[in-house]
This record gives structure tokens, C-alpha cells and sequence, in this order.
């Protein structure tokens, strides 16, 4: 009689037991292959003479939890598209990648897949990121890692100033929880500061704040960011240049002006897209006008005499062309 109840905990402690195996072997995969692999490297580099910015977020691959739970859309073959067509800008200037480039930071495998998915854009020219909170993930110090070792300037400060045909690039870390509250502090200090010597410098006509959380969203998934609108948006008072602030995070493509500022939210590349907000529920007015989930896109940023123009390009499921989205120019 009690042969039958052994066996069977015997078979349930064995089934367990190799669950936990394959879970084990899955996280050693991980976490450890940087013991046989090499990491990719971005030159992070912008080319002078080129005229035209290439910008685009949230890369990340739809997890499975994601996709066969909560039954997200998965966009492997509209990320792969994507690059391509970043790839066959010719003349750019380089990439800006508004952070979330893989889902789980601290997963070697993910940072292995994307370094593959990129490939093209890399030996086609410099790559230069903000960290989104996703490339934070897991154990801090190998999510930090990973970031670090691919792109150098990281690794010298979360936050930095990129200067290019007149325009100053402000990369900021908008990730407040994974800096820390001495780090964020000297970051908005550093903002100050940076945007009072920009005041007085000549050479730079216009300034773009680039960061991954956006201060203002009509996403259904994500609301505004208010520690990104204290610490940084508060920060822009009295500085007439800077008229363009570009952020990810939200899976869509968005375009609001605030105080006569342009804000533009674009995490097209590839991650699962989002719901809108419509009608009465609008948290802001959107210039740009049509059905959410929005297309994949990424921008193309060109300064010239009379302004900076913005340009959306992208594609919507089952599309075989990449066409223009949105344009508008800023003065």
C-alpha cells in the first residue's frame, strides 16, 4: 500500500528535478557565456560630415512570458527589416539608440542575439545609446557589464554631451532607481550646468535631450514620467535652445509640444507595440494623427539653415515598403 505513493513522490521529485536542470542550464546560458563568447564592440562615434541622424528605440526582443501569457506581439522579422533599412541609409551620420536594446540585461545570450541583429548598422557606422530600464536588468553588476563592454563611453559616465553640425546631443540615464540618489543628483547638475555653457556658446544652435523614459505619453501601458519632468523637463526653463526632447519606452510613435517645445516618443523598433489612449482619455494632444498600435519607424534627424527636420520612416505589419510616417521641421 505504500509502495505506490513513493513512487510516485519518486517521479514528481525526478520531474523536478529536471526542471530545475533545464531552468539551470537556461540562466547558466545566460549568464555565463561571456566564458566563451565575445562581445560585439560599437564605435561611438558620429561622422561630421555626414547630414542626417539615424534614431531609434526599444529593440528588445518580446520575451516568452510576454508573448504565451500575457500574448504580446513578437517582432523578429520586423526587427530584422528594420535594420536593414537603418543599414541602407547611406551618407548618415550614425545611430542613436534610445535604450531597451534587449529585454534582460544581465543576459548574455540577449546581448548576443542583438549584437547579431545589428551587425549591419554596426560596420556601417558609430552607434551611441542611452540605457533604457530593461538594459538593467537583473544582477546589476552583470547588466552593467554588458553595457559596458560594448560601449566605452558608458563605462566612463552614465550621461554625456555628443556636439555635431551645430547641434549638442544631451544623452541622459533617466533609469533614477538604477543610478541611485548621489548619481541622479549629479546628473541634473550636470544638466544645468551643461545647458548654462551652451547658453553662451556660439557654435551650437540647437539642443536635443535624448533619453529613454518619456516625460509625456499617452500610452496605455506606461504613464508620464514624472521623474524625468522634475529632474529634467524643470531643467529647460530659460534655455531657448533646446527643441527637441526624443525618448523611448513607450512602444509607439508620439509627437507633442509643450511650452513650445517638440517631444517626440519613438520605441518602434521592434519591441511589442502598444495601445494608445483615444478621445476623452488623452492625457495630451498628439500631432500626430492615427490608429495605435503605431508603425515600426525610426527618425532621421536633419539640421539645416532653416531649422531641424524630423522625420518619422517605418512600416506597418504586412507592409513591403518603408515609407515616410511623420515630417516636421523645427526653427
Amino acid at each position: 500500500m505504500t509502495r505506490r505513493p513513493r513512487r510516485r513522490w519518486r517521479r514528481r521529485l525526478k520531474g523536478l528535478a529536471l526542471v530545475a536542470l533545464a531552468v539551470g542550464a537556461w540562466w547558466g546560458w545566460r549568464w555565463a557565456c561571456p566564458l566563451w563568447s565575445t562581445p560585439a564592440t560599437y564605435r561611438e562615434a558620429l561622422d561630421p560630415d555626414a547630414g542626417t541622424l539615424l534614431v531609434v528605440g526599444d529593440f528588445q526582443r518580446t520575451s516568452f512570458f510576454e508573448s504565451a501569457v500575457l500574448g504580446r506581439e513578437r517582432n523578429d522579422a520586423e526587427r530584422a527589416r528594420l535594420v536593414r533599412a537603418l543599414a541602407g541609409e547611406e551618407g548618415a551620420a550614425g545611430l542613436l539608440v534610445l535604450g531597451d536594446l534587449v529585454f534582460d540585461g544581465s543576459s548574455c545570450g540577449d546581448w548576443a542575439e542583438l549584437d547579431g541583429l545589428l551587425a549591419p548598422v554596426r560596420e556601417a557606422g558609430g552607434v551611441i545609446v542611452v540605457p533604457g530600464n530593461h538594459d538593467y536588468w537583473g544582477p546589476d553588476r552583470f547588466a552593467c557589464a554588458r553595457l559596458e563592454e560594448r560601449f566605452e563611453g558608458l563605462a566612463e559616465s552614465r550621461w554625456r554631451r555628443v556636439d555635431w553640425r551645430g547641434v549638442a546631443l544631451l544623452l541622459l540615464d533617466s533609469n533614477e532607481d538604477a543610478l541611485g540618489e548621489a548619481a541622479w543628483a549629479a546628473q541634473r547638475a550636470w544638466l544645468e550646468e551643461t545647458l548654462a555653457a551652451i547658453d553662451e556658446d556660439a557654435r551650437v544652435r540647437r539642443v536635443v535631450l535624448a533619453m529613454h523614459h518619456p516625460p509625456y505619453t499617452n500610452s496605455t501601458v506606461t504613464e508620464d514620467e514624472a521623474h524625468v519632468q522634475a529632474a529634467f523637463v524643470e531643467a529647460l526653463e530659460g534655455h531657448p535652445k533646446v527643441r527637441l526632447v526624443l525618448a523611448g519606452h513607450a512602444h509607439a510613435y508620439e509627437h507633442f509640444v509643450v511650452d513650445g517645445r517638440h517631444y517626440v516618443v519613438s520605441g518602434g523598433g521592434g519591441g511589442p507595440r502598444v495601445e494608445l489612449l483615444d478621445g476623452e482619455q488623452v492625457r495630451h494632444a498628439d500631432r500626430f494623427e492615427g490608429p495605435s498600435p503605431r508603425p515600426f519607424h525610426y527618425l532621421r534627424l536633419t539640421p539645416r539653415r532653416g531649422g531641424l527636420v524630423v522625420e518619422a520612416r517605418g512600416f506597418r505589419t504586412g507592409q513591403t515598403a518603408v515609407e515616410r510616417v511623420d515630417r516636421f521641421v523645427i526653427d
